[in-house]
């Protein structure tokens, strides 16, 4: 052998030792979301891309999912980070709703995103006043394994119906306006943030109304499913909507799993919260990310990468 080509072949071994060093160095984050063009999807790619700019040897890739399907790949260590509304983390945690009997202990919490008021949408054609209307309707739960199944099926619990009492149809977000306004779908849940692009686009067609939640129900609700709460869409933010409408509201949490790493958890929880502006300029369902909104939705643990960041910073105590 020459030593010309000794010292090739040295030059690349070099090269494939730090190449696989660095390699096995990196961290990789997969973050559950939503299906395409859904909120936790764009909150998933923005959370995705402040962690590739600010945390060296981080790779951060958003994944879709829904509540549900995040929940068991959680457990189940397919994905670091999971986007997990409220209502449904409560099921998966105590093994009741679409869990039943399967509870998924693995879960952890890391913090609240943004509350959810639910966005009550209805075809105008369809005269639909009232939730106790929607019987043999077109009734649009979302994909199979999010959170807007949840929330429908819950809603519908209290107008003594189920999904068995509804036409149910699967359309995906980026599909929601175009079969509401059309009439393919006639009613849709869809737990959002104030004010929502899509839906104002909605609303203003005039081919789609909003309709509330009468106060009795909003109680019964709320008693029964601790993780929603009485909330308001405030009258002027959708156009012919002068007035309140009362409804409830889920909240978007960030989950892990339980022995997630530590140090991992808590420099993720810090990026966030120190870079929360980031978030902000970005997308307006960082709108109320705040760390007194940390908690909001917390029905199973807190991780402890999670704890050791919100007691440094004096919000909980050891």
């Amino acid at each position: 052998m020459s030593k010309r080509i000794f010292m090739l072949l040295v030059v690349f071994l070099m090269v494939f030792v730090f190449a696989v060093g660095a390699f096995a160095d990196e961290t990789f984050i997969r973050i559950g979301t939503s299906s395409v063009g859904g909120g936790f999807y764009q909150i998933g790619n923005t959370i995705a891309q402040l962690g590739n700019r600010e945390l060296d040897n981080f790779n951060f890739t958003a994944v879709t999912g829904g509540s549900k399907k995040n929940s068991l790949n959680l457990a189940k260590k397919e994905i670091e980070l999971g986007l997990v509304q409220s209502a449904t983390l409560m099921d998966a945690w105590n093994g009741t709703g679409s869990f039943d009997g399967k509870a998924v202990k693995e879960l952890r919490f890391v913090t609240a995103i943004y509350p959810m008021p639910f966005h009550i949408l209805v075809n105008n054609k369809a005269k639909i006043k009232s939730i106790g209307d929607v019987k043999g309707k077109r009734f649009d739960f979302g994909p199979v394994g999010g959170g807007i199944e949840v929330n429908a099926n819950r809603v519908l619990g209290m107008y003594k119906m189920s999904d068995k009492d509804v036409n149910v149809q699967r359309f995906g977000r980026s599909e929601v306006s175009e079969a509401l306004k059309t009439g393919r779908s006639e009613a849709h849940i869809w737990a959002t943030s104030i004010p929502n692009a899509m839906v104002t686009d909605m609303v203003g067609s005039g081919k789609v109304g909003l309709i509330g939640l009468e106060e009795d129900k909003i109680k019964a609700i709320v008693a029964q499913y601790p993780a929603y709460a009485a909330a308001v869409i405030p009258g002027g933010v959708y156009k012919g909507y002068e007035n309140d409408l009362s409804v409830v509201a889920a909240v978007g949490t960030l989950l892990t799993y339980a022995d997630m790493d530590e140090e991992v958890v808590y420099r993720i929880t810090k990026m966030l919260y120190e870079h929360s502006d980031f978030l902000k300029e970005r997308l307006n369902y960082f709108k109320h990310f705040n760390m007194d909104n940390a908690l909001d939705g917390m029905v199973c643990p807190l991780h402890p990468g999670a704890k050791k960041f919100y007691v440094e910073k004096g919000l909980i105590k050891e």
